[in-house]
């Protein structure tokens, strides 16, 4: 994004916004992408294309998809704040505020006959966004709707961004787990922040060189929702009896390895949320997982995204719940209109999961798996890095595996396991920080951080950043523009969040002042707003 582009999508938004809803900066991206050649983990050299539109790499594939077709872009603006404002100058940037006001809050989880309706309330929020737009959250960028970013540095190791979607191989479908199957099918997806999720990815990828990203930061802000639709390699010739995927989305996607740039058909199969909700005392998070179902009715193509029925939703991982059958699951709830041929497929003892996850963990046991050891950044090392394996090996014992289920506030590492016992037994529960950073449940970015600082996988982009963009230059991007839009110094404190006039309204609002948060000085209660 060019200079007057950032800073005139910052003042049209402070303009039509008020004080209120003061807008927020954006990291800037590239006008148009731009590819080179580079290794296949990123490292100089050649055999692989590399497609950079901002900071990150979008995708690094042996064969680039061809230009004016499909390519993935890395959405990856990420908003850098609210404005601090001061004498008429932008002088820095505060974190946003937790979410008071959101469709899903209108229904309480915790209440049984409230939530399908908290259930349809997120997936609302999140297709109305998406779907529109083929989940290309850039296409959406001048319909006034909500922004939606990506995690960057996915692109090397295991399993690597695809060009075309983005998407990231999965765990395969088992035709041992799944009545529906003949043989195995492959599985693929892709996430996605909300604007709140998006600030905190960016604060933890605050430089383009990821050695120097801060997983200390990785604490998200209430009201974040992280989103992920999963897909299956389509083949109907391993498909028992009626085919659930009949009429699902469809997309064509490549191996990011494979020299042909051929593509193959993917179908949606599985969408799962995560929403960082001040209600959920056991975790800071509520999961929901759905599965595509053919029986809904959809007017047409489009509208076969909203063919997703709940499977379910978790807020904890029900520790004392440890034998198959027990009725008393009280932090999961599955629901008992889940479609044939998916219903029963839970994760251990009956606790949530979706066709695509593993039946001996949970959606919820398994994120909170999500950290990462600081001692050992650049030490050329993943499993040791992480700490912890997604889940239990089978030969743990039935009393370690229980470690998995435990409630961990996003805050809390869950904890480094021994290596020489299979990863069973934790050395110290629990483990403080550092040594070990809890990356608040995001599995996604402890991917990112695994390959590039774990592994040291460089970032093939930073030569193709211009120098306007780099950090140290754009910080405070909006100094000298500010004042040629003609705003008096005044008015810019009035509108700025930290000035005194919005203070005095959080006053008024019941909400914390900034000395509550180690901010700002207080005021006093006698302060009156101006035109009250």
């Amino acid at each position: 994004m060019k200079e007057h582009q950032y800073v005139k999508r910052l003042i049209l938004g402070m303009a039509l916004s008020g004080v209120a809803a003061l807008n927020t900066g954006c990291r800037p991206t590239f006008d148009e992408p731009v590819r080179d050649t580079t290794g296949q983990g990123g490292e100089p050299g050649v055999g692989y294309t590399v497609q950079c539109s901002g900071w990150f790499p979008d995708w690094i594939a042996r064969a680039a998809p061809p230009q004016g077709g499909p390519s993935f872009q890395l959405a990856q603006d990420y908003p850098l704040g609210i404005p601090v404002v001061e004498e008429g100058e932008i002088t820095g940037w505060d974190p946003f505020e937790p979410t008071t006001s959101a469709p899903w809050l209108n229904h309480d989880f915790r209440i049984e006959a409230q939530r399908l309706d908290y259930l349809q309330a997120l997936k609302q929020y999140v297709l109305e966004d998406l779907a529109p737009y083929d989940f290309v959250p850039q296409n959406g960028a001048l319909s006034g709707k909500k922004r939606w970013y990506h995690v960057p540095m996915m692109t090397s190791g295991f399993f690597p961004r695809e060009p075309r979607h983005g998407l990231t191989e999965e765990r395969a479908l088992r035709a041992s787990e799944q009545s529906w199957l003949s043989s195995d099918m492959g599985a693929y997806g892709i996430g996605l922040y909300n604007k709140l999720g998006g600030y905190t990815v960016g604060q933890v990828f605050q430089h383009p060189d990821p050695m120097q990203a801060d997983p200390g930061k990785a604490q998200f802000i209430d009201g974040t929702v992280v989103m992920k639709v999963l897909f299956a390699e389509y083949d109907p010739g391993a498909i028992v009896g009626p085919d659930p995927l009949a009429n699902s989305p469809a997309w064509q996607i490549q191996a990011p390895d494979d020299a042909s740039g051929d593509t193959f058909e993917v179908r949606l199969l599985q969408m799962d949320i995560a929403v960082k909700d001040v209600r959920s005392t056991e975790t800071g998070w509520v999961f929901a997982t759905y599965v595509y179902d053919e029986s809904l009715p959809a007017a047409n193509p489009a509208d076969r995204w909203y063919n997703l029925t709940p499977v379910g939703l978790a807020w904890g991982n029900d520790p004392d719940v440890t034998a198959a059958g027990d009725p008393d699951l009280d932090e999961n709830w599955i629901n008992p209109a889940v479609p044939s041929p998916f219903a029963g497929m839970t994760g251990k003892h009956g606790r949530l999961n979706g066709p695509v996850d593993n039946p001996d963990s949970s959606c919820m046991s398994c994120h909170s798996t999500a950290q990462v050891r600081a001692n050992l950044a650049g030490s050329d090392s993943f499993m040791p890095y992480k700490g912890v394996a997604f889940i239990p090996a089978d030969t743990c014992s039935e009393q370690d595996k229980m470690n998995w289920f435990r409630n961990i506030d996003g805050s809390e590492p869950f904890g480094v396991t021994t290596q020489a016992s299979g990863f069973c037994d934790l050395t110290d529960p629990p483990l403080p920080t550092p040594p070990v950073h809890s990356l608040d449940y995001s599995l996604q970015l402890q991917l990112a951080l695994a390959l590039s600082q774990g592994l040291g996988h460089p970032n093939p982009c930073m030569g193709a950043i211009p120098d306007e963009h780099l950090p140290e230059n754009n910080r405070l991007l909006l100094k000298h523009q500010v004042r040629s839009e003609a705003i008096s110094p005044e008015e810019m404190e009035k509108r700025s969040v930290r000035g005194k006039q919005a203070t005095i309204e959080r006053l008024h609002s019941g909400l914390p002042d900034w000395q509550q948060l180690g901010m700002y000085p207080q005021l006093e209660k006698g302060d009156e707003i101006e035109g009250r």
